[in-house]
């Protein structure tokens, strides 16, 4: 906000007005020697000396007065940066300087005429008065309508003593003159505001005209777009910078009155278009500027995009703006990329492969068979753990250099997402048949991958499956050939098959046992049946391993092998965990105390986190005594999650739950499990007692596992024990505590379960009446 002096100026604009009373010192030297002359003419019509008096003051006053002109002047030359405020008080200084001695020069007139009125009177004085008094008021009005003390010295030095003359001259009309001038005063006063008022809106319109004029060139030439504006004959009214930039005009080359034809020709004398674009640009752009109409877009030589746009005038005329479009075209270009590109490859997303098939089957118009592959890389998740996923991100790098080198050359490769890829051929090769490309993809794959340093063995698995291109689906393709890696996955790492129809009819059966499962689960309709499992010593049960079965209308009986990894796979074994181990242990209620119930858990239920509560909520709904309740873990479920197993299994012993190692033997550290879980029992999986009857599989290995198990004072449980003579051996063997199987009775109802135990399931055989001898090694 501008500092003020008063309500009506502002401090420039007072500043400016005192530099106004110094600014013509002839008017002073004219203005003096005028009123010699005129003083000088009295004294000779006269001869009265007051007449020289005056003429010497109204000389040494001017005198001064120039004087202090030059010293103002100087004053200004050499005053150092001020602050307005400091401004202000500087000009004050200086128009109170002037005020008193342009006082005392006006004072000098106004004695003039009291001396022409009374002192030395004659005609030529009073007039030669009069004139000089009144001649001087239009200085007033004129130049000093700026300050108004000091329009108001003037006025009173100079009406004060001709009025006091006129009225000491006594007559009436003397009288009556002098009270007129009263009026004249007030007439005067009014001019000298009148005209600061309007000289005062002059100056703050000029001001705003200026100020809006600068807003406007500012905002004209930062802007971001090209403008220029035209009159009806395509001249140029105004360009900002914007737009010279845009064409290379020099600054010093003025634009306005030329015409755009003119424009054109500078840009292609500096190369920014060529002659082709100038022709272009004339014959596109002119109607446009004229008429309006849809933005056009242009190439210019140098690679940048600009986008021309017209809007006409009101009257006639056009402007046209135009803006530099070139980031936009390439973030355009470059969200276009991420839409269909992965980032990590390069290579086309799963969209972007569905829509370049399609075009590479529009181009293929004779018939032909064509193939969809798809891979993933195997245990890929144990390259993200081991090494990081930094390193994972380099192999899938790796994986898709290696595919695009592929020696089939006319193919279209995708990665779909994860450590999955997708290759399609649409010319299947006559002397290879869809087997041998595939194992040219594996072998292709396969093999050592360096990455930082670090070298990784890397095996893929492959599925394929093939078509005509005229029949070609893609859905019903990716169906297909994801069926046949399934396949490939089922037998192992680094394998490929080809999709088979039988391939469907199994898909079909895991899409309608998945979907009947849920619905299963939902009704809680999955039965439990238990397998007993009896005393070595006495015969009788003394415990039931809970097995969930599964008997449904049109499918019959499902096999646990096929929909128990199902149930993993759509992450509901939680669902049939829970539901066995409720039905279990409500069941082990109603049998005798002396039989307890084993309940099998899978890794994924250990790394549920309302295990612990669902083993809680099952003991109080049933009712039974927490050591009646056997926990089964295999050996792979500890192997998955070793750190968080213990750390459960540890919780679930200290309630008073038995803890079970079930189908010992069958992993690769089953001996060092042995001593680091809080175990109470191990049984002995069916493979040691397979074949043991023909002597196929050795009897020490079991009597072997048993006695060691017997050492670490673990409860032994042999599994699986399928016939008479594997019962035989089996209870001839020392350490074993308890045995399972189907010699000893299949799963059963809960109902039969509490029939047999008051019996004594074991026969009386003659191995266990003769006395023990040291066994043979077989």
């Amino acid at each position: 906000m501008k500092q003020t002096t008063s309500k009506e100026v502002t401090a420039e604009v007072y500043t400016s007005f005192v530099d106004t009373f110094f600014a013509d010192s002839r008017s002073i030297v004219v203005g003096a020697g005028l009123q010699v002359v005129i003083v000088g003419s009295a004294w000779l019509d006269t001869g009265h000396p007051v007449y020289i008096v005056l003429i010497i003051a109204m000389l040494a006053t001017a005198f001064l007065r120039l004087r202090q002109a030059e010293a103002y002047h100087r004053d200004r030359a050499n005053r150092p940066p001020m602050d307005i405020d400091a401004q202000v008080r500087w000009a004050t200084v200086w128009e109170n300087r002037y005020m008193w001695l342009t006082g005392a020069a006006t004072t000098q007139i106004g004695l003039y005429a009291f001396a022409a009125l009374q002192v030395a009177s004659s005609e030529y004085s009073i007039i030669s008065s009069m004139i000089m008094v009144f001649g001087t008021f239009p200085t007033v009005v004129g130049r000093i309508y700026g300050s108004d003390r000091l329009a108001a010295v003037i006025v009173v030095t100079l009406m004060a003593p001709t009025a006091f003359g006129t009225v000491l001259r006594g007559d009436a009309a003397h009288i009556l003159i002098a009270f007129l001038l009263i009026p004249y005063l007030l007439l005067v006063r009014t001019l000298v505001h009148d005209v600061r008022a309007a000289v005062l809106d002059a100056i703050q319109g000029r001001w705003k005209n200026q100020e809006i004029a600068e807003r406007f060139d500012i905002a004209l030439n930062n802007m971001s777009h090209g403008l220029i504006m035209f009159d009806g004959d395509l001249r140029v009214l105004v360009a900002n910078k914007t737009a010279r930039t845009l064409f290379e005009i020099p600054e010093h080359i003025d634009l306005e009155g030329r015409y755009f034809d003119a424009i054109l020709r500078y840009g292609r004398a500096r190369k920014v278009l060529s002659s082709r674009q100038v022709e272009r640009l004339r014959r596109q752009l002119m109607p446009m500027i004229l008429e309006g109409g849809a933005n056009k877009r242009f190439v210019l030589n140098d690679g940048r995009h600009v986008e021309f746009k017209s809007n006409p005038r009101a009257f006639s005329g056009a402007v046209l703006t135009f803006e530099d479009i070139t980031e936009r075209i390439n973030a355009e270009k470059q969200m276009v990329n991420m839409a269909r590109y992965d980032a990590l490859t390069g290579l086309p997303n799963r969209s972007y492969f569905a829509t370049l098939i399609a075009e590479r089957l529009k181009q293929k118009a004779t018939n032909g068979d064509c193939m969809l592959v798809m891979l993933d890389v195997d245990d890929f998740k144990h390259v993200n753990d081991t090494l990081g996923h930094s390193q994972g991100d380099a192999l899938l790098r790796a994986v898709a250099n290696r595919l695009k080198d592929f020696h089939l050359r006319d193919i279209l490769i995708s990665r779909q997402g994860g450590d999955e890829f997708m290759i399609f051929i649409p010319d299947r090769p006559r002397d290879e048949p869809p087997g041998q490309i595939a194992e040219l993809l594996r072998s292709t794959l396969t093999g050592v991958y360096t990455l930082s340093g670090e070298q990784v063995h890397v095996t893929v698995s492959v599925g394929l499956a093939a078509s005509d291109r005229t029949s070609f689906d893609l859905t019903r393709m990716m169906v297909k050939a994801d069926l046949a890696l399934y396949r490939s996955k089922a037998q192992g790492k680094g394998v490929w098959s080809v999709f088979e129809e039988s391939m469907d009819a199994e898909y079909k059966r895991r899409q309608m046992v998945k979907n009947e499962l849920a619905k299963a689960l939902d009704s809680d309709s999955l039965a439990v049946r238990y397998q007993p499992i009896v005393d070595a010593k006495t015969g009788k049960i003394v415990a039931c391993e809970a097995l969930s079965r599964w008997n449904h209308p049109e499918l019959g009986d499902v096999s646990p092998a096929e929909y128990i990894p199902l149930a993993e796979e759509m992450g509901m074994i939680g669902k049939v965990s829970r539901s066995v181990l409720n039905r279990a242990t409500l069941d082990c209620a109603t049998w005798p105390e002396e039989v307890n119930i084993s309940v099998n858990l899978s890794a994924i239920d250990f790394r549920r986190s309302r295990l612990l509560d669902e083993i809680d909520h099952a003991i109080r709904q049933s009712g039974i005594s927490p050591r009646r309740l056997e926990i089964e873990v295999t050996e792979s479920a500890v192997i998955a999650n070793e750190t968080e197993m213990l750390t459960v299994l540890r919780q679930i012993r200290e309630r008073g739950i038995k803890v079970s190692l079930d189908d010992f033997g069958t992993g690769y550290s089953s001996l060092s499990y042995l001593h680091k879980l809080p175990l109470d029992k191990v049984k002995i999986d069916r493979s040691f007692v397979e074949g043991i009857e023909s002597g196929q599989t050795p009897i020490a290995l079991l009597r072997g596992v048993a006695n060691l198990c017997r050492t670490l004072d673990l409860q032994v449980t042999i599994e699986g024990v399928s016939s008479d003579d594997q019962l035989n051996l089996v209870l001839a063997t020392e350490g074993v505590s308890r045995i399972q199987g189907f010699a000893l009775g299949p799963a059963l109802p809960s109902q039969s379960i509490l029939e047999l135990a008051r019996r004594t399931l074991l026969p009386v055989s003659p191995v266990r009446l003769m006395p023990k001898k040291p066994a043979a090694a077989s």
